[in-house]
């Protein structure tokens, strides 16, 4: 694990990618005087880490905010206190599958939520999961979620998308385009710090999931990426696509 400081009570927890697997993980942290609020849980083991460390500086965990409830992003409830404050998309039960003894309490996409000298607000951003979201911290920075996802060497990774979501993954990635931002923070991988990479990685998704979706699937992974100006990992996910 590898502690950042990437501004004033604002903390990154990286856990770069392990051996034969795809990708890494960011877990962020808010810091309110001794109260802490992390963004996605991780595994049971990120989750613990990161907990500890925060124990150890004398602060306390009080709330996880969820970009949305895959595995990879729950998992680390399980290891963390049952009386925090688990935040989420209304839609979470959609997608979450496991047992928490947490309570999910449904974000507002019209209130925001104020954490000491945080403002943040969420945009429902289906698609990679239907209860996907974007969190905007202060208006600096747009936590995208698993929107967009890289290997922490910047290589780029394939969308997950069920095909049944393919048109709303679409649909989101194109509003977070016109969204115009210059600072984004990602699940998997290093931020995006400005505007013209922040594009370059969301039309080269467009563009393999348009040309999957134009085919009806019926394309090979070749020609799904043929229009894409990067490199992908994650073939393995564009089979599965085609599975479902």
């Amino acid at each position: 694990m590898i502690v950042d400081q990437i501004g004033n009570n604002f903390l990154n927890f990286r856990f770069p990618e392990k051996e034969g697997f795809t990708y890494g993980f960011n877990l962020y942290a808010l810091v309110n005087n001794t109260d802490v609020m992390i963004i996605d849980a991780g595994f049971r083991t990120q989750a613990k880490m990161v907990y500890n460390d925060i124990v150890s500086k004398g602060l306390k965990l009080t709330h996880v905010l969820m970009t949305h409830f895959h595995p990879d992003h729950v998992n680390g409830l399980v290891a963390l206190p049952e009386d925090i404050t688990v935040l989420g998309s209304p839609e979470y039960h959609k997608t979450l599958r496991k047992r928490i003894a947490q309570t999910v309490t449904p974000v507002s996409f019209s209130k925001g939520f104020k954490f000491g000298e945080f403002d943040l607000s969420f945009t429902a951003a289906p698609g990679h999961s239907p209860c996907s979201i974007l969190i905007d911290i202060n208006g600096q920075h747009l936590h995208v979620g698993d929107n967009i996802m890289s290997r922490y060497d910047g290589k780029a990774i394939l969308p997950w998308v069920e095909y049944h979501e393919l048109a709303n993954h679409i649909a989101s990635l194109e509003m977070l385009k016109a969204m115009n931002r210059d600072r984004v923070l990602l699940a998997h991988g290093p931020a995006l710090l400005n505007s013209r990479d922040i594009n370059k990685a969301i039309e080269n998704r467009l563009s393999y999931l348009r040309t999957v979706i134009k085919t009806s699937g019926k394309c090979t992974y070749e020609e799904a990426i043929s229009e894409c100006s990067c490199e992908y990992e994650g073939e393995e996910f564009f089979e599965q696509l085609k599975r479902d």
